[in-house]
């Protein structure tokens, strides 16, 4: 039986309407229409765009004489929606970062992280909380063993931080409520903390023992408040017109696809959500899903002219990137902005993944036993990222700016700020499919390799090479292995004739891991792939010119014209 349904997504820049078909073979994507989203002000309904964006759909679908009665409507939010949330626990680095890493994985915005150990007086605390405009607060800390011992005054010191510093919630007198994902010994005295004013959502230890972290119950209890939230905000009420949809946070969303496509593929997955505004990176790495959001405006001029073909270029680059941060979803209208344009979404790309990386990390708190190798490491009690990029099979860019960008810019993005190791496969979802996948029941079963648009698959030097070889890489399409051009510091394209059934095979030196171990073979199959691009640009050495070395990658991807990076290479506006 097909399975019809609406998704609507508002967004901060537009609002997009879909209408899907779904059933056991797959999806098919009916229509599709975007209106822009209004300024998130206060009085303003938001649900307005998304009222006309429903209308067109309806009309269309009705023109290419189908019927237009769905059986669900899917809303997911970012536009002023996300749940904006503060973050406490008694050490920063354990219960503080586990409330965090369950706040992220359900879609929220995390605004502070409070702990004892912050750097910050108690009432600085209280005061920081305040000024926050929030819709919850998510409290963690104390093991259940454990927390009438030594740690107790600490939870409680946290607890009355909070019921101190707890702002009112949007559009109404109460004040935000709590979400209470720590110790249960702790929960009687930190009712009598809290008073009878405080709304408090009890739900399972996020760290119940030191050694363990069970983030679901309390991502469930935020996304609870967010949806009863949503329901107080009065930018929100339109949502009413659409009946009883459900209604996600669109972070939230696109997780749990990702973490679908981890478990139908059988594989290690990053998915980079270009906002405009914010760049979200999901990983789910041997199991451990991980939510990150970077805002743009950490970009810094000095740090954007790494990655332009031309030093030209960046005489107008100030300017550029004043107005990026100021309307980040106006697009390029000349090749000489977009070289811009793309140099500012590298350098942010590239600190959204140092962040990801600092952020899917193995558990602090704990004892880990190493390999003998790793004996005199810093570091012995967990904090290990696990984001080493050998790992990632497949990466996918999705977002605002994946249906605008070109296929090839958007690849060029992946290629040089993710530092690729083995065999990538990279998709583009350009219709925003991610974000719709939350709307099918979990027994409809959707391949989500199939529904994105495959941009190719990447071969790059793995760690500690300082070489690479002319037979480092092979491609085989039949029996026989057949070796692929391989340029020491430069990219080269290659087309697929068969792209049903392909083999890559890595042969790295002795200290290279491109995915299976130093020194190595490795191994993978690509479906559905035109071309592979062998990257033989080595990691981490110094570039004699940059610029030459920027221009050349573009050609070899197909970003610019060959007129217009040669024009840049002899000096040219």
């Amino acid at each position: 039986m097909v399975n019809s349904y609406v998704h609507l997504d508002i967004g901060n820049t537009v609002t997009r309407a879909k209408a899907w078909s779904g059933s056991a073979q797959g999806l098919r994507l009916i229509s599709s229409q975007a209106i822009p989203t209004p300024p998130a002000l206060e009085g303003v309904d938001l649900t307005e765009s998304a009222r006309l964006a429903y209308s067109e759909v309806k009309a269309t679908v009705e023109g290419l004489g189908e019927r237009f009665d769905p059986e669900d409507i899917l809303v997911t939010v970012s536009a002023a929606g996300e749940p904006r949330v503060a973050c406490a626990g008694v050490v920063k680095g354990i219960s503080g970062e586990s409330a965090k890493r369950a706040a992220l994985s359900a879609g929220a915005t995390v605004t502070d992280l409070l702990a004892v150990d912050d750097g910050r007086l108690e009432y600085q605390r209280i005061l920081d909380l305040r000024r926050q405009d929030i819709s919850m607060v998510v409290m963690a800390g104390g093991v259940d063993e454990e927390i009438l011992g030594q740690g107790r005054h600490q939870l409680f010191n946290v607890a009355k931080v909070i019921a101190e510093g707890l702002p009112e919630r949007r559009g109404s007198g109460n004040k935000v409520p709590v979400v209470y994902a720590a110790s249960l010994e702790g929960r009687e005295e930190v009712v009598r903390i809290f008073g009878d004013s405080i709304e408090v959502v009890w739900t399972e230890n996020v760290r119940s023992r030191l050694e363990e972290e069970n983030l679901e119950p309390a991502s469930d209890a935020v996304l609870s408040v967010f949806s009863s939230g949503m329901r107080h905000d009065p930018r929100f009420t339109g949502l009413g017109r659409f009946g009883a949809a459900k209604v996600f946070p669109t972070g939230y969303s696109i997780g749990l696809a990702v973490r679908r496509m981890a478990e139908s593929l059988n594989q290690d997955v990053m998915v980079i959500s270009l906002d405009g505004d914010t760049i979200q990176i999901f990983s789910h790495i041997r199991g451990v899903f991980t939510r990150t959001v970077t805002p743009v405006t950490r970009v810094q001029a000095k740090d954007v002219m790494r990655w332009l073909p031309s030093a030209r270029l960046g005489e107008r680059l100030d300017d550029m990137l004043a107005n990026w941060k100021t309307a980040p979803g106006v697009l390029p209208a000349s090749w000489n902005d977009l070289a811009l344009y793309l140099a500012i979404q590298k350098q942010a790309l590239l600190e959204a993944a140092r962040e990801h990386s600092g952020t899917a990390i193995e558990l602090r708190g704990i004892h880990r036993q190493r390999q003998i190798g790793e004996t005199f490491q810093v570091g012995v009690k967990g904090g290990d990222t696990l984001v080493r990029m050998e790992r990632i099979d497949t990466v996918c860019v999705t977002g605002f700016l994946a249906g605008l960008l070109s296929p090839a810019a958007l690849l060029s993005l992946v290629v040089d700020t993710l530092e690729l190791h083995g065999v990538t496969k990279v998709y583009t979802d350009r219709d925003g499919i991610l974000e719709s996948i939350a709307a099918l029941s979990g027994d409809t079963a959707v391949l989500t390799e199939t529904l994105l648009s495959p941009s190719g698959v990447i071969l790059s030097p793995g760690r500690n090479e300082e070489r690479v070889g002319s037979r480092w890489a092979f491609m085989m399409s039949g029996l026989t292995p057949e070796p692929l051009p391989v340029k020491q510091g430069e990219i080269c394209h290659v087309a697929i004739e068969t792209p049903d059934s392909v083999v890559f095979e890595l042969h790295p030196s002795s200290k290279g891991d491109v995915g299976d171990g130093e020194g190595r073979k490795y191994a993978a199959h690509a479906n559905g792939f035109s071309s592979v691009y062998i990257d033989a640009r080595v990691r981490g050495r110094k570039i004699g010119d940059r610029y030459r070395e920027n221009s050349d990658a573009y050609r070899a991807l197909g970003v610019f014209p060959d007129d217009v990076l040669s024009g840049w290479e002899r000096g040219m506006k």
